[in-house]
């Protein structure tokens, strides 16, 4: 699963807290904590159940919980601690604005590059949403526009060319998952793994 919150994005799957394409830090304990709050949410877990399900059969002293919750705030900016709430004398609570968004990437080797909601600059250009460094890549190379489940990709009239299984992107062209994008001579795949899934229920109930 994959939930949005305040700018960050955390799945659960890969075990990965990010902000646009840059991770943000946690300890696995500190991972694991958040993402219990927000499975839970809106419900306020005790410390002793928290207890329980960080450190099965360990014992550990009472500090450990309160240093996890700040380490979370402190990578997550919540200085007003309204998204992950005290509840006195009691334990803790996520108390954000949560979404679950569809995955979508564009994978190379080991890397993964997540698609943010809207245009995705694909290029060169260190400040591009998916920076290739390649001399085969231009600057602002192509377009990846996200809209809900779907997402289509459109050459920015580079010198190298966009193809999309082989087809040359110089309209939009739907993805679909799995799809070899070739962006110049750097071949990406693209992942809209949440879309497969639907896809393969809905054939199940026919």
């Amino acid at each position: 699963m994959r939930y949005q919150f305040g700018g960050f994005v955390l799945d659960a799957a890969s075990r990965r807290l990010q902000r646009g394409n840059h991770a943000i830090h946690l300890t696995p304990k500190a991972f694991e904590l958040l993402s219990i709050l927000i499975e839970e949410r809106p419900r306020a877990v005790s410390k002793q159940e928290l207890h329980d399900r960080l450190w099965p059969e360990t014992y550990v002293v009472d500090a450990n919980l309160p240093v996890l919750i700040r380490e979370i705030r402190a990578a997550i900016g919540d200085d007003a601690r309204s998204i992950i709430r005290t509840v006195q004398r009691f334990g803790y609570a996520f108390g954000g604005d949560l979404s679950h968004i569809p995955i979508h990437l564009l994978s190379q080797g080991d890397r993964d590059f997540f698609l943010q909601p809207g245009e995705n600059v694909v290029g060169r250009d260190a400040s591009s949403d998916v920076p290739i460094p390649s001399t085969t890549v231009s600057r602002r190379h192509a377009i990846i526009t996200v809209r809900g489940d779907e997402a289509t990709l459109v050459d920015l009239q580079s010198k190298n060319g966009t193809r999309v299984a082989g087809r040359e992107a110089v309209q939009p062209i739907q993805l679909f998952d799995g799809v070899v994008i070739e962006i110049g001579r750097v071949e990406m795949i693209y992942r809209c793994p949440s879309t497969q899934a639907e896809t393969e229920t809905a054939h199940a109930r026919s």
